[in-house]
């Protein structure tokens, strides 16, 4: 990894109030923290949902740690008064405020952005969720793979692959991490908009938006129909495996031609210039003739020798293991209480900050005294928090 002068990190001094649990606020608010803020990461008596999600190793979730590494925790039970009290205390104090549950609830909790102005008036308010905060279906739960079926990502596939009887099995969670960034962005856009003006505000993601925005050809030709498929980049086999190639360019395209040492497919009428894209799958199994006499990573050297972009399959594992990972510094070793593991680094750098996932996990409510005594409240108040099981952890 390079070398950075230290410096002040980009988010230094703002605080996050973070209500978030599963995929999409986490790992937005973990950026948040690998840029310097300090996150309180707010959970109920329980602890989030995904701190049991495997892998679980000593009874701590691995994944968890993934995209919660870095961040204060603070257990509150907000169906009590008392704990809702000490949130907006809180707030007085926090830059921003992350939610995404299903839209209405942190109304109903006295915490939705009307009550936040009141405490804080320049507070930036986030609200994650599937549909928006508002419209026809707003108030229909969601996950990312209920949006990735509802968003038309899903039964493209089918169409991509006329041999699939149905959309495939899967676990992405495309629409999460889609959301994640556009939040991100959108917090630091307001922190900016808020530096010049004074003014906070509340913003409204989307997954469902955020999925729309990704598939960008398939939503402009649902309104503009061609009978003719885009290029499709298939793994095409090999001795041992599968190879990806993308041979976009004009260049690229020369590139593997010569690979394939099959000059005369340069002098095809069906892939000189525009008529490439229209004899696409032709030239896909010319590749893929070709393909099938080398062992993957001998293809791979060769092509990427000539110029052409491309990738033999691999596992996580083993694309995590990359040196241009290590070089990077792409992953970095956190510690919860059940020990080390490795988590991938914020996918940013910068020449002039430091940007880096901070090395713990904390327990559930390791953070809560030390939060509730920089808020200004006295112990006697405190004990008596603890006592009525209000807020719990370590003390």
């Amino acid at each position: 990894m390079r070398d950075v002068e230290p410096s002040s990190r980009m988010l230094d001094g703002i605080r996050v109030l973070d209500f978030t649990m599963f995929l999409a606020g986490p790992y937005c608010t973990r950026l948040m923290a690998d840029l310097g803020a300090e996150v309180i990461k707010v959970e109920p008596p329980n602890g989030d949902f995904y701190r049991n999600a495997p892998p679980v190793r000593a009874g701590r979730s691995a994944q968890f740690g993934h995209f919660n590494c870095g961040k204060k925790s603070l257990s509150v039970d907000l169906k009590k008064a008392a704990g809702v009290d000490v949130i907006l205390r809180l707030a007085a104090d926090c830059d921003v405020f992350i939610e995404n549950f299903r839209p209405g609830v942190m109304g109903k909790l006295g915490l939705g952005y009307c009550a936040l102005k009141k405490v804080r008036p320049d507070v930036v308010y986030c609200s994650v969720s599937g549909y928006g905060q508002q419209g026809p279906s707003a108030h229909l739960p969601a996950f990312a793979p209920v949006v990735h079926a509802r968003s038309g990502n899903d039964l493209m596939a089918l169409r991509y692959n006329p041999a699939l009887e149905k959309p495939l099995a899967n676990r992405t969670t495309t629409a999460d991490i889609l959301a994640a960034v556009h939040a991100l962005a959108a917090i630091n856009a307001a922190l900016f908009h808020r530096e010049r003006t004074g003014a906070g505000q509340h913003l409204d993601v989307a997954l469902m938006d955020t999925m729309h925005m990704m598939l960008a050809y398939e939503y402009q030709e649902a309104q503009f129909p061609t009978d003719r498929l885009p290029p499709l980049y298939r793994p095409l086999q090999t001795n041992d495996g599968f190879l990806m190639i993308a041979p976009v360019s004009e260049a690229n395209f020369q590139a593997l031609v010569s690979a394939m040492d099959r000059g005369q497919l340069g002098e095809d009428p069906r892939f000189i210039g525009g008529a490439r894209l229209h004899n696409w799958e032709a030239l896909m199994d010319e590749a893929e003739t070709w393909t099938r006499q080398h062992d993957g990573a001998v293809a791979e050297a060769l092509l990427l020798a000539a110029g052409c972009p491309c990738s033999v399959y691999q596992t996580v594992g083993e694309s995590a293991a990359e040196p241009q990972v290590e070089y990077r510094g792409s992953a970095v070793e956190v510690r919860d209480g059940s020990g080390t593991f490795r988590v991938p680094n914020a996918p940013f750098q910068s020449d002039q900050v430091e940007i880096r996932a901070l090395p713990w996990v904390a327990e559930l409510g390791e953070h809560s005294l030390e939060i509730l005594r920089a808020a200004g409240m006295q112990a006697t108040e405190i004990d008596a928090l603890f006592e009525a099981k209000v807020v719990r952890g370590g003390r």
